[in-house]
């Protein structure tokens, strides 16, 4: 027998669909026509100018980089007793020699070469675009999206777009429990 109150509680989780079936979404099998196809066209190796890894590295020595604020932030995710000391100076040896392949701040965010990974168009068959309202922001969080949108723009993550479609969108607080994630 359930108590009443549990009842009450699966009524509500139990009692609505997510989703009437005539609104689901169904994919539609077809061939994808030959100008949707991805072609990666890769001349040369990439890979003759790595520079090749020493068994012995040297002791860190901070660079333009690679400081050795950013040394501390890779040991603190990779606390005492994850890697031996051998492999944590060989990998802030790596990380040295690779330095421009890591981006610490959004700033420096890059994206793949367009002759190596074209973008991606994708095939859509003829229907309504969908537009979504927003989710009102909350006034005392304005700023602080505000400010979280324009640096996504600055490092190139977030496009202008004359879109048809709109989705809603929502920030969560993050681990901290301070800052957010759009």
């Amino acid at each position: 027998m359930i108590p009443p109150a549990t009842e009450d509680i699966l009524g509500v989780f139990a009692g609505k669909k997510y989703k009437p079936v005539a609104v689901k979404a169904r994919a539609v099998l077809a061939d994808v026509p030959k100008k949707f196809r991805i072609v990666r066209n890769i001349v040369g190796d990439p890979l003759k100018d790595i520079p090749i890894l020493s068994p012995n590295p040297p002791p860190f020595q901070p660079t333009s980089q690679y400081t050795a604020e950013h040394k501390a932030i890779m040991d603190a995710n990779h606390p005492e007793g994850f890697l031996w000391p051998a492999e944590r100076t060989l990998l802030h040896h790596l990380v040295s020699m690779q330095a421009e392949g890591f981006a610490w701040q959004d700033s420096e965010r890059g994206h793949f070469r367009e002759d190596f990974f074209p973008p991606v168009d994708i095939p859509v068959i003829p229907h309504k675009p969908w537009v979504e309202h927003n989710i009102p922001i909350p006034p005392g969080l304005y700023d602080e999206v505000c400010r979280i949108i324009q640096t996504k723009i600055d490092a190139g993550v977030y496009e202008p777009s004359n879109s048809s479609y709109r989705l809603r969108w929502f920030t969560v607080v993050k681990k901290d429990g301070k800052s957010l994630r759009i």
